[in-house]
């Protein structure tokens, strides 16, 4: 929205201003939106995944009669008909389910197999945080920027103060101020929308890994013959 030395155009509507509509005014709130933009799509994208993820819970892959028991080769059916599933497509749940089955089959140990659970339930978690490296450095960015466009106004406006004598300069170190502050304003509300879905996302994603979990449990460990 700044660069240092360019006057905001006084034609241009406030709102216009506040939306890097003008150039080259409009460079630092671009790159503003930029980060926002595609922050924003990351978050919808990984969204979408957690949601079909979710859905594959609602499918019934496991028994789920009670008192139904289940030994090794009973693990070792279900492990076969999940592998049937994922040649069309692969899922968190799916991935559990086999190498729960695997575990079970080899140690005939639950105990085990909830320490497996566990430690590829971290894995899984650890892989979606390195998915959102980027939606981490947005969120940094968007406000980062915004200080910058700040800074360059109000660098900006200090060179018009030799001309703040005559309505025509006063008129131009206001104006570039009132726009370093909008520059700020506007990276701040974005940043808060952008923080809304990061902790939303995180929110969703902690949600997927405690169902998974609790699924696996009570429809699979738990009808373990011990």
């Amino acid at each position: 929205m700044l660069l240092v030395g360019v006057t905001p155009s006084n034609d241009a509507p406030r709102i216009l201003i506040m939306l890097g509509g003008t150039m080259p005014e409009g460079i630092i709130q671009g790159v503003t939106y930029f980060f926002f933009i595609f922050g924003i799509m990351d978050v919808i994208y990984l969204l979408g995944k957690i949601s079909d993820e979710k859905k594959v819970l609602s499918q019934h892959l496991l028994p789920e009669k009670e008192n139904w028991i289940l030994d090794a080769e009973d693990a070792n059916k279900i492990k076969l008909d999940i592998q049937q599933i994922e040649h069309t497509q692969k899922f968190l749940l799916t991935d559990l389910i086999i190498k729960a089955c695997t575990k079970y089959r080899l140690s005939k140990s639950s105990a085990e197999v909830i320490s497996l659970v566990d430690a590829q339930i971290r894995i899984y978690n650890e892989k979606y945080e390195s998915e959102q490296s980027f939606i981490s450095y947005a969120a940094w960015a968007v406000p980062s920027v915004g200080f910058i466009g700040t800074v360059l106004g109000i660098a900006a406006s200090l060179g018009y103060t030799n001309e703040a004598s005559t309505p025509e300069g006063l008129e131009k170190v206001t104006s570039m101020l009132a726009v370093a502050f909008d520059t700020t304003l506007v990276a701040l509300v974005l940043s808060i929308i952008l923080m809304w879905g990061i902790h939303y996302l995180r929110k969703q994603q902690d949600s997927l890994f405690a169902d998974l979990n609790s699924y696996i449990i009570e429809n699979l460990i738990n009808r373990f013959y011990k």
